[in-house]
This record gives C-alpha cells, structure tokens and sequence, in this order.
C-alpha cells in the first residue's frame, strides 16, 4: 500500500507594521514643537538680568566686601582714608593725608568700620609717590585685595571709597577715563584718570574694580567751579612696591643715571610735526652713571632693558623703580645709528631729576 504524502501546512509569519515615513515626521515635528514651546515658556518664567541690574550687584557685593577693608584716618590738621594692606595692622594712606604730622605720630587716629580706634604709627613715608605706611597695635584685621592695574582697560567700570568731607565709607562709581597720565603734584607721574567722584578725604581710599579688586589709591582732583572734576589714583602696582619697601626698610631707594631730558619732538619748515617714542638727552651731568657710561647731549634713548621708551616720562619711571647699583641696558640712537650702553645706577640724590 503506498503511503500518502503528508500535507504540512505552512505557518504564516505576520511581519509587525512599519509605520509610514509621514507619520514619524509628524511625530519627530510635534516632539520639536513641544521642546520649543517648554524653552519659551522656561524662557519667559524666567526672570531675565539685564546687564545694568548685573553691575548693580556687583557694586552691591564690592561694597559689602572692601569697606571694611578702608580706613578713616584724622589727624590735627586733615582727615583722609587708607587700606588696610595686612591683617597685623599696615596700612597705606596718601603721604599728604599724615605729612603735617610726621613729628606728633601720638595724634594719628584710625578708626575702622566697626568704630574701634587706634593711635597709629608712621612706618615709612615717600613724597616723591605721595605715599605713605602706618601701623596700628590690632590683628585680624580685613585685608584689601589688591589687583593688577598693568592690565585696566578705558571704559572699564570701578568704584572709589572713602571719606569724603568726613562722610565715612562712602562709594561713588564711574569708569577708568585714562591710564598713565603723566601730569600731577608727585615727582612721579603715572596715574589712573577716573570720573568716579572723588573729593577731600577720598585720599589715600581705594580704586576698585568690578572683583572687588584694589587698582589704585585715589590721591588728587583736578575741578573748577563748573566742573565736578577730574579723579586721579595711584597704580595699585606702584603703590604695592613702594609700600613693600617702606615696611621692610622705612624708605624707597630708587635708580639714578644724572640725566636731564625731554620728549622727542621734530617739525618741519612750517611748524608741523610729532611727537615720536622715546627720550632725548639734553643735558648729562658730571661724574654720575650717565658720564661713566658715555652716553651724550642728543643722545636719544628708546628702549631701557628691552621696554620701549614711549616719553620723558616714561623713562623716568622706568629708572626710578629700578635700584641703585643695578645696570640697566639703555637701546640709543646717535647720528642715525643704534647702540646699546651699560648704565651701573646709582642712589638717587634728593627727588629731582
């Protein structure tokens, strides 16, 4: 008997149904929306800060961090502020603010933010910066947080505080208006021109920027009847090297070459011109570093260790926070020629040129 073929039937495999391409694009567009629409809201909930209302608090914050930090210091002739440099009791005023008293250090008074008072010291004092270190018998005490005044920039925002006319720890605000302005009572001329107000008894009160950062000690004003006048305040980083030496040594000795000069100025045939970089000798005086090293009346000066010269004034920075028995490299022209010439500094005589 023949065997029948067994019939097998095949199972039917049902492939799951693949959604259309339209419709994934519809689903990944409402998905889209949705996350745009979360943003917006998110975005409008959200208070927004305008850039006005960020420096606000950041003047807010400046003020709660470096008053206590400043000074009121009175004296039988004048009054003025100072920073307090070191927790131990060193501060840094405005050599003005103390010089009628230099002899009756007894009637120096300080007084803190928190109404403690203290007879102080003189430690050191430079005319020549306008500066000056006092101390007084207190400990853990605020520090000021000095910042680097070699890197402001014009237009940027900074804050001055101190003791106008008496009014203690007062702030005004305003922006960096210049750097190294070379005119001013100091021997020493480099200063930060700000419209932040300044008046008697801001002297020797930081310039602070927008970290809270001491820049510069506030020192003079330039006004008029008509005017609210000009601020001026010493770079935090002259002040800084000054006021290290004062502590260390009670005074600053500063580099001399025994030179007389002025800036280069060259016009044509009908008195039209400029003023170009560097300084030009107009007089060397016998027997100082200058006379050893050779260098001569014309002689034009455009580099000192490398630095390029930009004026007079410049020059005569740049020497000054040299020390004495130091060499410098003076880069010269003469009869359009350049040359370098060793300059071994001496102590400087006295504080003119």
């Amino acid at each position: 008997m023949k065997k029948g073929k067994r019939s097998v039937a095949k199972a039917k495999v049902i492939e799951p149904e693949q959604p259309s391409r339209r419709i994934v694009f519809f689903k990944v567009f409402a998905i889209l929306v949705l996350v745009i629409l979360a943003y917006l809201i998110g975005a409008y909930v959200t208070p927004q800060v305008s850039e006005r209302e960020i420096t606000r608090k950041s003047f807010i914050s400046i003020a709660e961090e470096v008053t206590p930090s400043v000074v009121y210091i009175s004296t039988n002739h004048s009054s003025g502020s100072g920073i307090i440099l070191r927790e131990d009791g060193y501060i840094i005023t405005n050599n003005h603010v103390i010089v009628e008293n230099k002899t009756l250090e007894e009637d120096i008074k300080v007084m803190l933010t928190d109404k403690r008072i203290y007879q102080a010291e003189i430690i050191g004092q430079d005319a020549a910066s306008d500066l000056a270190v006092i101390k007084i018998n207190a400990s853990g005490l605020p520090m000021a947080k000095l910042g680097n005044s070699d890197v402001l920039d014009v237009g940027e925002e900074v804050a001055a505080i101190g003791n106008p006319f008496g009014y203690r720890s007062t702030i005004t605000t305003g922006i960096i208006s210049a750097t190294h302005r070379d005119r001013g009572p100091t021997v020493y001329k480099d200063f930060i021109q700000t419209d932040a107000n300044i008046n008697p008894g801001n002297s020797g009160g930081p310039l602070v920027n927008l970290r809270g950062e001491v820049v510069g000690i506030n020192t003079f004003i330039v006004s008029s009847s008509i005017s609210p006048g000009l601020g001026f305040a010493i770079p935090i980083n002259l002040v800084r090297s000054v006021a290290n030496d004062l502590i260390s040594d009670g005074r600053v000795d500063r580099g001399y070459v025994g030179i007389q000069i002025k800036d280069v100025l060259e016009l044509d045939d009908s008195g039209n011109g400029r003023i170009y970089p560097g300084a030009k000798v107009t007089r060397v005086e016998p027997g100082t570093p200058a006379d050893v090293a050779g260098l001569k009346v014309n002689d034009t000066i455009i580099k000192m260790n490398g630095i390029e010269v930009d004026s007079s004034n410049h020059l005569k920075n740049l020497v000054s926070w040299e020390k004495p028995n130091i060499t410098v490299i003076f880069e010269i022209t003469r009869d359009n020629q350049t040359m370098e010439i060793n300059v071994t500094l001496a102590l400087r005589p006295g504080e003119v040129d």
